[in-house]
């Protein structure tokens, strides 16, 4: 099963996590078991899985980004963009907070703006009418309540009365695609979807919506709910469906809200995996190059970040329980709001060393390895730029024997597309080595792409000795396209991409005996 989605305008084909087990345009409604679910839900900077994409459906999306930095280029006259070496001066390079540190206030707005939405159901693109599900003020108030307490202690405020000064973002509980159409039986089902992923959470006003129409739509389709049970795991007790329909209703708008809002703060959905050291879920694949390390993060699928290009999410794991943020979210929520950003004229060069810094954050974990105790966060974040093609920038820290860390890389996929006019985007890839006695090094672990887009992202390298360990960051010609092959991105024509400006997060997350902190503390001077 194949459902549309867009990325920067252009429309793609992105293949489902899910499908039906038996035809979806069957009448008979116990044949139909499964939904596919859409996951790429992250808007103008999307997460689509990238694993579904043909050659040149891959190829015209760079092309894209290739020909808004030419643009961006020649209106800037040859001025330097901002970041890296080219756009920073050297100096102490540490950069406290954000532009913006005040609180982050989001508007949960419930209203309907019609009384019925449409839905395909059995017949391939022929839309129904159905009616619009009115938010009762209990309702409103359990899904404010269940999205704050996942929040809780990051300095992020809810609102359901739209304020009427400063920025604020908006949850939109109702379909806002631009086909209006979020429930496809044959193309399907898109429970949300957010702005972008702001990993700096600069863009204050933002908004993403939220869609629990399809349990409507299954209720109507069947009003005694059996359909609706099949569907959701949802028990019907007592012939009580409006029951069952609001507590689905409550928990899939209080999750997709959650997960939304967090894309929307910088979150992508493989920081969902965990506990931390388990690597990945089982499936998760296609890492370039392959992930060797374990498969065992089964925790993974009670975190806020999961979907089903992620971890295999489906429509029932939204309806049953409230999800929590993983370590790992918890990570890259408290560091968001508490920036602390290295440049790499101040960390690069000569005897120069990273330093993995204390993250404050509360734990976010109900359940799971980690859920007792305190949460042990440590991270540097280092802005650079890969000026000439075959650079390789090295970043050398100190480490402990028995720790995992993970990198990001911030190059390419994290970019709206006025932010890659601005930012100057580049594709990068991220290698770690431990340093000998004697200078060498020896090869860790690596990775130039994740599963669903084009910013390297490593899972859980073993650090399995003390000592001295390098980060390198660096720009390869090859790019793997899962429909294709290795390509080259100078031969395609695609070389602008092997240069530019990137920020690399390189993370490590503990549980830790004792009390932690109950909130983010706010920004220093």
């Amino acid at each position: 099963m194949t459902t549309k989605s867009k990325i920067q305008g252009l429309s793609i084909i992105a293949t489902s996590m899910m499908c039906f087990a038996q035809s979806a345009y069957a009448q008979d409604l116990t044949a139909i078991t499964q939904l596919p679910v859409i996951t790429d839900d992250c808007g103008e900077t999307s997460c689509v899985d990238r694993r579904a994409l043909s050659r040149e459906e891959t190829l015209a999306i760079l092309s894209v980004a290739t020909t808004a930095e030419q643009s961006a280029a020649a209106v800037m006259s040859g001025k330097s963009s901002a970041g890296g070496k080219s756009g920073k001066k050297a100096g102490k390079g540490i950069a406290m907070g954000h532009k913006d540190n005040s609180t982050q206030v989001v508007y949960l707005n419930f209203e309907q703006s019609s009384p019925t939405f449409e839905a395909i159901t059995f017949t391939p693109g022929v839309p129904q009418t159905f009616t619009s599900y009115e938010y009762s003020q209990a309702e409103r108030d359990a899904i404010q309540a269940n999205i704050e307490s996942r929040y809780e202690g990051f300095n992020i405020s809810f609102t359901q009365t739209q304020p009427t000064e400063g920025e604020y973002s908006t949850l939109n509980f109702e379909c806002q695609d631009e086909d209006g159409i979020c429930i496809d039986f044959g193309g399907g089902i898109l429970f949300g979807r957010a702005q972008s992923i702001d990993v700096r959470n600069e863009i204050r006003n933002d908004s993403a919506f939220v869609d629990a129409g399809l349990w409507q739509v299954l209720v109507e389709l069947d009003p005694s709910g059996a359909f609706f049970s099949q569907l959701s795991g949802v028990p019907v007790i007592d012939g009580d469906v409006a029951g069952a329909l609001s507590f689905a209703i409550v928990n899939q708008a209080s999750n997709t809200g959650a997960h939304e809002l967090g894309h929307n703060l910088g979150l992508r959905h493989h920081d969902s995996f965990g506990a931390p050291g388990d690597g990945v879920t089982p499936g998760t694949g296609d890492f370039f190059p392959v992930f060797d390390g374990p498969l065992a993060a089964l925790e993974s699928f009670d975190h806020t970040m999961a979907s089903g290009a992620s971890v295999g999410t489906g429509l029932g794991d939204s309806t049953l329980d409230l999800r929590f943020f993983s370590e790992r979210s918890a990570l890259k929520l408290a560091t968001n709001q508490r920036a602390r950003i290295v440049q790499e004229e101040a960390v690069s060069g000569g005897n120069k060393k990273v330093k993995l810094n204390k993250v404050l954050a509360p734990n976010t974990l109900v359940t799971g390895d980690n859920a007792d105790g305190k949460l042990e966060l440590l991270e540097a974040r280092v802005a650079g730029r890969i000026d000439v093609a075959n650079e390789v920038d090295s970043y050398v820290f100190k480490a402990k024997a028995g720790q995992f860390l993970s990198a990001e890389f911030f190059g390419f996929d994290t970019l709206t597309a006025e932010q890659v006019e601005l930012a100057d985007s580049v594709i990068g890839a991220v290698e770690l080595y431990y340093q000998e006695a004697d200078g060498s090094l020896t090869f860790v672990q690596r990775n130039f792409q994740n599963f669903e887009g084009f910013d390297a992202y490593m899972v859980d390298a073993p650090l399995e000795k003390d000592g001295t360990y390098v980060m390198q960051v660096s720009s390869p010609d090859i790019l793997l396209i899962p429909s294709a092959g290795v390509i080259s991105l100078d031969a395609n024509g695609l070389g602008e991409l092997r240069t530019g400006n990137y920020e690399v997060s390189m993370y490590i997350t503990n549980g830790k005996p004792g009390n932690g902190v109950p909130a983010v503390p706010g920004p220093k001077g």
